[in-house]
């Protein structure tokens, strides 16, 4: 690729990506990163806060959507658009319903944007990371008391370049056949539990099961 360019955009404005997608013209590849976790704000259905469910899919699921309606006609034949799905759409994530669901549309998505885009030559794919060393991933080990409750098999979260070159095989030449993918990047979590901490059972009494 000769060049990598990011832009900062209000993902839920569909008239401020459309004016960003002319300024920057043609592209080869649109990686539509833009993401949000609301927990504990977004939690199970008879606790989470109805403006943190709408605020999740407003920027996950309709964000991403805005976001290829704006670039697509921008992207050349033969080009490609990756999403970033997470684990939490293919494994249970418990306290995060927001989360998880917009997560799970945008695995749909992907698929359906596959085909209706190949006319044009156009790939599409979603990459799933687990657990990764971001900002967003250490407000969320705060909550489940250290990183010790993270169960994963490869023993540490993913490093960012490591979902990176991923990406960037993804949006490269050698990725030619390759399209309506979903593809962890965990460490194995998929494998196990998605890595996150499950809640124990209730017995009576009121008292958790050891």
């Amino acid at each position: 690729m000769a060049a990598v360019l990011s832009h900062r955009c209000d993902v839920t404005d569909g008239a401020a990506l459309a004016a960003l997608a002319g300024e920057i013209g043609p592209i080869d590849a649109l990686i539509c990163s833009a993401g949000i976790n609301l927990r504990p704000r977004d939690n199970s259905p008879e606790r989470l806060e109805l403006a943190a469910w709408q605020k999740t899919l407003d920027v996950n699921l309709t964000g991403t959507m805005l976001t290829v309606r704006a670039f697509r006609p921008s992207i050349r034949p033969e080009g490609a658009i990756v999403t970033l799905g997470s684990v939490a759409a293919l494994r249970a994530m418990p306290w995060a319903d927001a989360y998880t669901a917009s997560k799970g549309a945008l695995v749909a998505l992907t698929r359906s944007w596959a085909v209706d885009y190949s006319r044009d030559g156009i790939r599409v794919n979603c990459v799933c990371p687990g657990p990764v060393d971001t900002g967003m991933m250490a407000g969320m080990i705060e909550q489940h008391a250290g990183a010790q409750q993270l169960q994963l098999p490869q023993q540490r979260m993913a490093r960012p370049a490591e979902v990176a070159e991923l990406i960037a095989f993804l949006v490269s030449p050698g990725s030619s056949y390759i399209s309506g993918t979903v593809i962890p990047v965990d460490g194995a979590a998929t494998a196990h539990s998605a890595g996150m901490p499950f809640p124990r059972r209730r017995v009576p009494g009121g008292q958790a099961a050891g």
